[in-house]
């Protein structure tokens, strides 16, 4: 069994089990027929949070080649992986309540913070983990680590859109944004190729 065979084994449980409990939520929210008000917010954010699953998941076939990593290097693989899995947990209700209204929106706005906030740690710590990489030499054909390559590596983009979503309540304001971002996200992750 290779280094990668092994490692990526808990990768995979990490990221399945937040794909699972997403489609376990969706199913339950299905099963709630009428009760359910739904709301495209949610649904727009679960889009790209699976998204980030995703690529997240293919994105460990880069580290195949790897022939030795350390236990602390292993610590924050899985620490960079929960914050998706918290994301995923987040996202939808859950547990579906067997009686009484489920109102998305509410849940939405309710645990916005924690969602949005989980990607936005997501993020840092998939960027802290690149810059580490980067400065031990695991990065081939990697540019000279500068002040100003390290600012230009930051994912502004999504942890300022994220940040903003936080705070900004305006419902066609976070839907043109999700909106906006998924369509990205999507763009950017779907024509992703493998090989090996």
């Amino acid at each position: 069994m290779s280094l990668f065979e092994f490692t990526f084994g808990l990768s995979a449980v990490i990221l399945g089990l937040a794909l699972a409990h997403m489609a376990s939520t969706v199913s339950r929210l299905a099963l709630a027929g009428r009760r359910v008000r739904w709301a495209p917010e949610p649904l727009l954010l679960a889009g790209i949070i699976v998204l980030v699953i995703i690529s997240v998941w293919l994105g460990q076939w880069r580290a195949r080649d790897l022939t030795e990593t350390t236990v602390g290097m292993m610590l924050l693989q899985v620490g960079k992986l929960i914050l998706p899995f918290m994301a995923a947990t987040f996202v939808l209700p859950d547990p579906v309540p067997d009686e009484g209204p489920v109102d998305l929106y509410a849940h939405y706005d309710r645990t916005r913070a924690l969602t949005f906030g989980s990607l936005i740690l997501g993020l840092m710590a998939f960027w802290a983990v690149g810059m580490i990489q980067w400065a031990s030499g695991q990065v081939p054909d990697a540019r000279a680590m500068t002040v100003g390559s390290v600012l230009a590596s930051l994912p502004w983009e999504f942890c300022l859109g994220y940040g903003l979503l936080i705070v900004v309540r305006r419902r066609w304001l976070n839907i043109a944004l999700l909106a906006a971002g998924l369509v990205y996200y999507g763009w950017e992750v779907v024509p992703d190729r493998l090989t090996g």
